[in-house]
Order: C-alpha cells, then structure tokens, then sequence
C-alpha cells in the first residue's frame, strides 16, 4: 500500500439485528476497514463479532475499477469454514474447506458474464456505477456465494425515499428472490454516505438439525461510511 495516497476508514462499526426477531437486540456487531491502495484498488475487510466479542465471520475483498472484484474471502471460523476466489479476466479459481466439502479443499472453477461481487465489494460497484444509478439505469452483477463456490445473478436499482437514497440488491432468480428478497443499501439522501444496510448477513449458522441457517437482519452504522471520499481513487 501506498501510505502517501491510502484512504483509511479505521474501526467502522455497525450493530446488527435479526428481522426474524421482534426485540432490538443486537445479535452482531462488526468492525470494517477499507483503504485506497494503489492503481485504483481499494482493500476492505469486515470482521463480525456475537457474545463476548467472539468472532463469528471474517470476511475481505480487493476490488478494482476496471474489473470489479479481484479477490474475495470468508472464514467461519466456530463452523470451522473458510472460502477464497481469486478472478481474473472473468475466470475464478474458489477454495473451500466446509461442512460441504468434508473439511477438506476443493478448489473449483468458475466463470461470470458481467462483473462479480460480494457483500463486501457491492458498496464499491455502487460508487462505480451511481451515475447510472442515478439516471434510473439498472446494472446486472454476477454475486458470488463463496460458501457453496457459486453465483447467481443480481440487479442493482436506486430508487429515493424522504431521507435516503436507497440501493437495492435483488436477486434475479425467483427462488432467491423468495428466500432472501432484496438487500438495500441506505445512503443519505444524493450522497453516497452509507447509514444502514438491510436484508442478508455474512455470518451463519448450524441448527440442531445440521442445517444451515441464514441470517437477515439490519446493520447500523454508528456514523456514516463516506463512500464518496473513494470516487477520486475509483471513477
């Protein structure tokens, strides 16, 4: 990294909330970090935290202008999971060590037909893509289940409300749509300051069962992430 023009937001933090759940309690809360490296990468990374402060997910990405997503990273660690994706010109090699994969490595290929993403990385396509975002143009992502080492396609939309500007992240397969609906991105209105995010979490969990369970809940930031402050690296 270069120190002279890195961008640092150090320590941003966010609670999280289950939707499922009719109290506020917080059920996660995450530290995320982002810099402007060099050339136009940008580096972030998100580390979820439940009791006690332990760690539950850790999740990073390097993204660029040009291609979009060129590393991604999620680690579980009380499942004992961990997945990574490496992309370069639209070819991905994944690993992964899970429950899926008996705990052992499997490495598999991928291949997208427009630009990946992550949770992590969309906030950065959004930056990349607002002035069409803005015109009312929709933009179509490839998002990448690093879990499970597969994407699917998703549709990125702004719509305005009386405080936010709002993105919404949906998928564009119905059975997902079902599942999961939207996630939304609220930003302070005409800005590209990130408040609240709504809709699907990183981290998850086992049931009694051995089946997985996803979470959807709200993450509130304690001070709004100023993703405009990244354009002069990115744009």
């Amino acid at each position: 990294m270069n120190s002279d023009t890195a961008i640092n937001f150090q320590q941003v933090k966010a609670v999280v909330k289950n939707n499922k759940h009719q109290s506020d309690r917080p059920v996660f809360e995450y530290d995320m970090n982002i810099a402007c490296l060099s050339q136009g990468q940008l580096h972030a990374t998100r580390l979820w935290r439940g009791t006690a402060q332990t760690i539950v997910a850790k999740e990073e990405v390097t993204w660029c202008p040009n291609q979009g997503l060129l590393y991604g990273m999620m680690a579980q660690p009380h499942l004992n999971e961990e997945g990574s994706l490496t992309v370069a010109n639209n070819m991905a090699t994944s690993v992964l060590q899970s429950k899926k994969s008996a705990h052992k490595t499997k490495q598999k290929s991928l291949k997208f037909t427009t630009r990946p993403c992550t949770l992590l990385s969309i906030p950065f396509e959004i930056v990349h893509h607002w002035s069409a975002l803005k015109r009312g143009e929709k933009v179509c992502l490839d998002y990448i289940v690093l879990k499970v080492q597969a994407h699917t396609k998703v549709t990125l939309q702004k719509r305005e409300t009386i405080d936010h500007t709002v993105v919404s992240v949906t998928p564009n397969n119905w059975f997902w749509r079902m599942l999961f609906g939207s996630t939304e991105y609220y930003y302070d209105r005409n800005t590209l300051k990130l408040r609240k995010i709504t809709g699907l979490l990183e981290p998850r969990d086992l049931n009694v069962k051995g089946k997985y369970i996803e979470y959807l809940g709200l993450a509130q930031f304690e001070s709004p992430v100023d993703y405009g402050r990244l354009r002069e690296c990115i744009v």
